[in-house]
């Protein structure tokens, strides 16, 4: 008996795996994708002659082997749940304001004083 001869396996490809709004955050998202060592490939109209980064024509497709689709949409949804829980944490969130409560303080300070000086200024007090 002969048997059938197996068929050939498709060939991976490159496909679409998902589209973003800016061409920076897909930038992001294609070097966290290449760290864990999926090729990336990034299409958008903003890389022609004419580059076009608003609206519809701004978006950036990632695209990804056929055969690593699932293992790059499964690193690119644990990087942006842990976005979200690092945006939870309060503590983190103190860490992201950015100036220590001092300077703020000093800022504010000055900027009541020059909106003093601005008010005298115009009732001609000084």
């Amino acid at each position: 008996m002969l048997e059938d001869p197996p068929e050939p396996a498709t060939p991976a490809r490159f496909v679409p795996l998902t589209t973003v709004g800016d061409i920076t955050a897909a930038g992001i998202l294609a070097a966290r994708l290449r760290s864990e060592g999926i090729e990336v490939r990034l299409h958008s109209e903003a890389f022609g002659p004419y580059p076009v980064t608003v609206g519809e024509m701004a978006e950036t497709e990632l695209w990804v082997m056929s055969d690593r689709v699932e293992e790059a949409s499964r690193i690119l949804l644990d990087a942006e749940i842990n976005d979200v829980m690092a945006t939870a944490d309060p503590d983190r969130r103190i860490e992201r304001i950015g100036m220590p409560l001092e300077f703020r303080l000093i800022a504010l300070a000055l900027g009541v004083v020059l909106v003093v000086l601005v008010v005298l200024r115009f009732a001609r007090v000084y």
